[in-house]
């Protein structure tokens, strides 16, 4: 992709093809011959606004009329569905009414913000301004491109609207709906006696109304607003013939279940349902019913808004578009089907067996070889039942033997209590009888530590099965572990867990033979072999401090002893980490954010993976993509829950205990796909964008580095000039906003990246790329902290320099091994880097208090400016230091009148210094300096330089410097220029565009493809070969 900010709209135009606006950009996207997705674009001419509204109307069998607007210009054009392109997009110019001068009464123009606009027919055109202006507009039958206005209609009430929804597909018979900034909902007309005047004038909700959604033939309006509610009204239309009354409306119920903005709505029906669909701010989509019962809410995004959707009622799919660019897709196929089915509820079902009196499941779970379950009651029972909850087979009990933990391996069921365990024969026809009664023994000396007591026999805490060796870890609390083989009869090796405060094992996996990995209930990795019973190497808290659930092994190099893990835990976070049992080592190198507060089990099915665990009271199923899979209310987390998956029908079956009852779910995947398009998951941020910087790599193509407000550190690959989905990666060290990033090659390994980043809470986070393959590891972590005296002492003489809210909101690297921070709490800190025996550490050595935020900081390269750094704070003054003399500047020159936020600098043929600066002023400033030596002292001169005041209308900040004295400036009011200062007597634009990248943060330029990549809210490519 070119542009990925908010993609505000999206509209199906039949099955498989899809409209989706993306920015100033129009994409469709479609299946071909094979199955396959496709997307292709419409050559829609640059635009300022991004696209926030389409509308379709059917020509021919194949080819739909599209018009869709852009703040306030409409377009139109024609596609075809059969060859899957667009014609020429067209400019509909509407043409205001001369009036003479003077105008007696201001008026309301036609050439305003577009509200929405409706197709009453291929060549009937309604387009409804933001001030109420309703136009009817006709289409040239020699022309098919020129369209001319046949009415207007001016609504008496001039209010801005912020939605509207027009009824009707004749002019004569439209009614208008609309909503305004006081949480009015107005209704009028553009016919009769009561032309533009408004008929209703109803107080709808205690805020913006932000959607109306009407249907005339299921009597029901919906309404939403920024006071987080849905509204639902009965409306009639009227036939009354003085037009007093147009709609009898009524409120019938006010729903909440957003947590924030709701966006939009729209009603969905077919011959059984008709559902109530909303979107908004909280990335949620929930489906109500006609009464105002939720039926549904899911969260389709991370943290992204939710803009607009539309319905294909071919494939039961909704399809919505976030603030990031995603486009999300939803089957709702199970609530349209059956009109008797109210909720996701209804899939549960209560398969629990009849016992005897007083006796009730305890414990389950499936054999996976059949599907069968097998469970333990509160009366120590074994029983098997089938997928219905009928009881199969029944074992019989032993006497005082009472069952604390349940597993299954591959042949063996695993029933353990106090010392003993029970071992039963797993057959395809169910259970065999008991086996053995196993009781263990963990009296050993050589589990001893030194000088410690005799234990006396702990209980079984954990009983682990390892799939891969199929060998079985059994542990007591004091960390006494056991390493058997699948049938209890040999010991295999015997393992002591170091002390912590829950001192059983989670999770057993084998790498290879002779090493094993274990992890520990209070979160800790432990690397062990076989003829030692103390591990070989620890990580702690791995998870945090709860425990590790699943350990997955991929080998990176076996015959080296190097392999890469992925594990899950209790605290929602997927970790990856290398291991090598050659030198043995555990190392973490990543880790990544769930949508799961508690992750349980991990499972590989095919080429994919999926988690389950819970959030809150719901059970979640996730895949890799960080998608939800499934979503139910099960009461929250339960120990006694398993699931089975069913490879042939591609389902999984979901088992839990709730208040004694046996609850059984069942979800078919593919069931709840829908439409077969593969929509792209680019992931950008969702909130705003402050830094990005441009990696080349030896291949040719580009890594960009970015980071912000989102808290997330994103890593993606930008070849032949397109911003790839995959391969990316996201690094979740920060705890807030990321403000500044410095990159450079690590001179042992040119093909290694370190990325150094910083932002809020003072913190900064080192990490190291693999640019080619892309493989992170966090190495490093700092924050400015300090005691609580401190703290108090900067409250009260301000005499510390550790504030607990500081920002470091730029940075610079000088010389090798230095780093410089301008911070927000006026010091500028200088930070020693260093690498020593694979380690990092980041110290500060100096600060020096300079009494405003520091914006930005910048080094000079350059020979003879070796320790040579500018800095720019909120009093618009150049700050030159030499980082040998770092308490005060060295010389100082103002720039602006405030603060300045985006700077570039080079050095001239003739070795000044050449600074270009943007401001909070609007203004640029480009000055040349000259530097000179005296006494050992660095001295700077102003040789000269020029301002333009009036260039841009907003802040500017991005600016690039070129080679041939031009220079590339963008700002907040989506303007770039091209300028060019030869001579320094006046800054003269030679090229000029726009970007639809709203709030930009600043700009990078690719001098090898001349393309310049605009950030902020969104990220945009822009070709300057035109310019």
């Amino acid at each position: 992709m070119r542009v990925l900010t908010d993609s505000i709209c999206v509209r199906v135009l039949c099955r498989e093809n899809v409209l989706v606006a993306i920015g100033n950009r129009l994409a469709f996207l479609y299946l071909d011959a094979n199955g396959d997705t496709q997307q292709t674009f419409a050559a829609v001419p640059r635009l300022l606004d991004k696209i926030h509204g389409i509308v379709a109307c059917l020509v021919t069998d194949s080819t739909y009329q599209i018009v869709f607007h852009a703040g306030p210009e409409v377009y139109s054009t024609i596609v075809d569905c059969s060859t899957h392109s667009f014609s020429e997009c067209t400019r509909i110019e509407v043409r205001e009414d001369v009036q003479p001068l003077p105008v007696p009464h201001i008026r309301r123009r036609v050439s305003d913000w577009i509200s929405s606009v409706s197709l009453l027919s291929p060549t009937q055109l309604c387009l409804l301004t933001s001030h109420g202006v309703a136009v009817l507009l006709h289409r040239s039958a020699e022309n098919p491109t020129e369209w001319s206005m046949i009415d207007k209609c001016a609504c008496d009430d001039g209010s801005t609207l912020y939605c509207s929804t027009l009824s009707g597909q004749q002019w004569e018979r439209l009614v208008f709906f609309t909503g305004t900034a006081l949480g009015l909902l107005l209704i009028w007309r553009v016919a009769g006696d009561n032309r533009g005047k408004v008929l209703e004038r109803i107080s709808a909700h205690n805020g913006v109304i932000f959607s109306i959604a009407c249907d005339f033939a299921s009597g029901l309006l919906t309404t939403t607003s920024d006071d987080r509610s849905v509204k639902f009204w009965k409306i009639r239309q009227c036939d009354a013939k003085d037009d007093t009354t147009v709609v009898e409306l009524h409120e019938e119920r006010y729903c909440f279940a957003h947590t924030a903005r709701v966006f939009q709505c729209r009603i969905i029906k077919n011959a059984f349902r008709c559902l109530v669909a909303t979107i908004g701010e909280d990335s949620h989509l929930c489906l109500w019913n006609r009464e105002g019962d939720l039926l549904l809410k899911k969260q389709l995004d991370e943290g992204a808004t939710l803009w607009g959707m539309d319905y294909d009622p071919a494939t039961t799919t909704i399809f919505v578009t976030a603030s990031n660019g995603n486009l999300h897709k939803y089957s709702i196929k199970s609530w349209m089907e059956d009109s008797q089915r109210g909720s996701d509820i209804q899939h549960m079902k209560d398969i629990s067996p009849t016992l005897a009196v007083g006796e009730h499941l305890a414990k389950i779970r499936f054999i996976p070889r059949n599907g069968t379950l097998v469970a333990v009651t509160n009366k120590h029972s074994v029983v098997t039942l089938n997928s219905d909850g009928t009881v199969i087979q029944s074992i019989a009990k032993i006497d005082a033997f009472k069952c604390s933990i349940l597993d299954v391996g591959g042949s063996f069921l695993y029933l353990a209590g106090g010392c003993n365990v029970q071992l039963y024969k797993v057959t395809n026809e169910g259970l065999s009888e008991l086996i053995t009664l196993k009781s263990i023994f963990f009296d050993d000396k050589m589990l001893l530590e030194e000088h410690e007591e005799p234990l006396r026999d702990g209980a079984i805490r954990s009983l682990s099965y390892c799939r891969l060796s199929r060998d079985v870890a059994i542990c007591d609390g004091y960390g006494r572990c056991l390493i058997y083989d699948e049938t209890l009869t040999n010991v295999l090796s015997k393992h002591r867990i170091p002390k912590s405060p829950e001192r059983w094992i989670t999770s057993f996996a084998v790498p290879r033979a002779g090493y094993l990995l274990l992890a520990d209930r209070s979160g800790h990795f432990y690397l062990y072999d076989v003829e030692h019973v103390k591990p070989l190497c620890r990580l702690s808290n791995v998870h945090g401090k709860l425990g590790i659930t699943s350990i997955a092994i991929e080998a990176e190099d076996a015959e080296c002893g190097s392999y890469r893990l992925t594990t899950s835990g209790h605290d929602g976070r997927i970790c990856e980490l290398y291991l090598s049992t050659k030198d043995p080592k555990l190392e973490l190198l990543t880790y990544s954010k769930t949508r799961i507060s508690w992750i349980d089990r991990t499972i590989p099915c095919d080429s994919r993976r999926f988690y389950l665990g819970f959030n809150d009271s719901h059970f979640l199923m996730t895949d890799e993509r960080n998608e939800i899979c499934c979503q139910f209310d099960c009461g929250g987390g339960h120990r006694c829950w398993d699931f089975f998956y069913n490879q042939h029908s591609n389902e999984f079956t979901f088992v839990f205990i709730q208040h004694k009852k046996l609850k059984r779910v069942q979800i078919t995947l593919a069931c709840i796909v829908g439409s077969a398009l593969s929509l792209p998951r680019h992931k950008w941020h969702t909130r705003a964008c402050n830094v990005l910087r441009v990696i080349s790599r030896s291949d040719g193509n580009y890594l960009l580095v970015s980071g912000g407000e989102d808290n997330i550190l994103r890593i993606n690959l930008w070849a032949n000039g397109e911003l790839l989905a995959e391969p990316r990666k996201h690094i979740f060290s920060h705890i807030s906003g990321i403000k500044t990033i410095i990159t450079s090659a690590l001179k042992e390994d040119p093909d290694r990246l370190l990325v150094i980043s910083a932002g809020g809470r003072a913190q900064i986070c080192l990490t190291t790329v693999r640019m080619l393959t892309l493989g992170p590891k966090q190495e490093y972590e700092y924050m400015l902290l300090a005691s609580d005296a401190e703290r108090c002492r900067w409250k009260t003489n301000r005499q510390s320099s550790y504030d607990p809210e500081t920002k470091f909101m730029c940075a610079a690297r000088v010389c090798e091994d230095r780093i410089v921070f301008g911070c927000s709490d006026g010091f500028i800190r200088i930070y020693k880097i260093s690498h020593t025996d694979g380690q990092w550490l980041v110290e500060l050595e100096t600060e020096s208090f300079y009494g405003r935020c520091v914006l930005q900081t910048v080094p000079i390269d350059g020979c003879t400016m070796e320790g040579l750094f500018v800095t720019m704070a909120t009093d618009g003054y150049l700050c030159f230091w030499d980082i040998t003399t770092p308490n005060e500047p060295i010389y100082r020159h103002r720039h602006h009148s405030s603060g300045m936020n985006s700077v570039d600098v080079r050095i001239d043929g003739k070795g000044n210094i050449l600074l270009a600066t943007g401001g909070d002023d609007q203004s640029i400033s480009v000055s040349q300096f000259a530097v000179t030596t005296l006494d050992g002292r660095r001295e700077l001169k102003h040789v000269v330089g020029l301002c333009e005041k009036y260039l841009h209308t907003a802040q500017v900040t991005g600016i690039k410097l070129l080679s041939d004295d031009r220079l590339i400036s963008a700002g907040v009011d989506q303007r770039i220029y091209i300028s060019s200062f030869t001579g320094f007597s006046s800054l003269a634009v030679t090229g000029t565009t726009s970007t639809c990248v709203a709030d930009v943060k600043g700009i990078s330029f690719i001098s090898e493809r001349n393309e310049l990549i605009v950030y902020g809210c969104g990220i945009e490519i822009v070709n300057l070969s035109n310019l």
